[in-house]
């Protein structure tokens, strides 16, 4: 009787793999060959589950975007300021999981840069986030809980770009860019808006 193989479970089981790796050595230590072994895959055993690194590194990003979406849903769901700071929360490295995601994020910079199917990703994702922050700041200043006359689209763009800043500062410099200096910029910008 064939063996009956779980194809998901196994593109789970790569991109694990591929997370593991970029947190503990970069995303230049992700070949195909060291890929396979830390999924203990034999040389080119990867090839019926992704065509290429690129399409990995892809499907690594989905998988980070996909986790990050399933927190940001109930966080937004808190409505008015509560809503904006749970999904500035989830966006930010403030643990070991989130600093993962934005290891694999950056990493993924990289490549996106002169791959166009991998910029698109990014930018649709970003968009989805933009779009969650927007309607997050929208309900705020309906409830009266954001009174500054700054427009809502700098509101967010200002918070997208801090939520980026910390993801590189945690990674490259994480002595400064520490979760409760994160908290307290946030704060501070929040301050400002009232």
């Amino acid at each position: 009787m064939p063996k009956v193989v779980d194809h998901d479970a196994r593109r789970r089981l790569i991109i694990e793999s591929v997370w593991k790796i970029v947190g503990r050595r970069g995303l230049a230590a992700v070949t195909m060959r060291e890929l396979a072994a830390e999924a203990g895959f034999a040389n080119g055993g990867l090839a019926p589950y992704f065509r290429d690194k690129d399409e990995i590194l892809l499907a690594a990003f989905q998988y980070a975007c996909d986790a990050t979406e399933r927190r940001l849903e109930p966080a937004a769901d808190a409505g008015g300021l509560a809503a904006l700071r749970g999904v500035c929360h989830e966006l930010m490295p403030l643990d070991d999981t989130r600093l993962l995601e934005a290891r694999v994020v950056i990493a993924f910079w990289d490549r996106a840069v002169h791959d166009p199917r991998l910029s698109s990703a990014y930018e649709s994702t970003t968009h989805r986030w933009r779009t969650l922050m927007h309607d997050c700041v929208s309900r705020a200043r309906s409830a009266g809980e954001i009174t500054t006359p700054a427009p809502d689209e700098r509101i967010v763009e200002t918070l997208f770009a801090m939520v980026l800043g910390f993801q590189v500062g945690a990674v490259l410099t994480p002595g400064t860019t520490t979760g409760q200096r994160q908290l307290e910029v946030l704060e501070g910008l929040f301050a400002s808006y009232a």
